[in-house]
């Protein structure tokens, strides 16, 4: 059941439905190959069909729901060999995101980073898993931020949802696996100072090598879908 809050005055119908589908999809409340169906969210909701056709246009360019004409729509399907291609393309684009923010990133950008970093350690000593993963994924969309390019910044969005889906719907909680991501937070930030593009690639790719491996380890008993 999804949330049927009062609508705040100041945002549209069609940017509340967007808002809460957009949430249950990526928190996997709405679950991936589920039936979406206007008629029911309207009831949940409280507001009419229109707005809600409305959000879920937005949700299928962002590749979260799939529609089908005369069929219907659905949540958008995942698969554990997902996990390789957008770990790669998640790589490749922080990459070319702290190649621009070297040349870019200002104070103010990277003390905004080291604020995300300290809070990420703030969530691990309290064993909140759940924090540091919104946390995580806010740090690198901020890098991607730093660049000010459009299709930079939706592509890494795009992508850091994916990795959020996935992430939510077959992997265990990777406590083990987050201290030695902090430290690499951490490394990532002290190299951005030093605008050293050359060691921040080598970290970001043993980051991105390291959580790829944990999570084909974690998911090579699954079936594929």
């Amino acid at each position: 059941m999804l949330s049927s809050n009062e609508l705040p005055k100041h945002r549209t119908k069609e940017e509340y439905a967007y808002d809460v589908l957009r949430t249950a999809i990526l928190r996997c409340e709405l679950k991936p190959g589920e039936k979406v169906v206007v008629d029911t969210l309207s009831a949940q909701l409280g507001i009419s069909p229109i707005p809600i056709r409305a959000a879920m246009q937005r949700l299928q360019s962002e590749g979260l729901i799939e529609i089908t004409p005369h069929t219907g729509a659905i949540v958008s399907e995942l698969s554990p060999s997902d996990f390789e291609p957008v770990s790669l393309l998640l790589e490749k684009l922080e990459i070319l995101a702290f190649e621009i923010a070297t040349e870019k990133a200002t104070a103010s950008d990277i003390a905004r980073l080291s604020q995300l970093v300290d809070a990420l350690g703030e969530a691990l000593a309290a064993g909140d898993m759940e924090r540091w993963a919104e946390l995580n994924i806010e740090f690198h969309g901020t890098v991607a931020s730093i660049s000010n390019m459009k299709l930079l910044i939706e592509f890494s969005n795009r992508i850091l949802d994916a990795w959020t889906r996935l992430r939510r719907w077959y992997l265990p909680p990777i406590i083990a696996q987050l201290p030695e991501a902090q430290s690499e937070h951490r490394r990532m930030i002290e190299l951005l100072k030093q605008r050293n593009i050359e060691e921040l690639t080598k970290v970001v790719t043993a980051h991105s090598q390291r959580l790829r491996g944990y999570a084909h380890q974690a998911t090579t008993h699954l079936p594929d879908q």
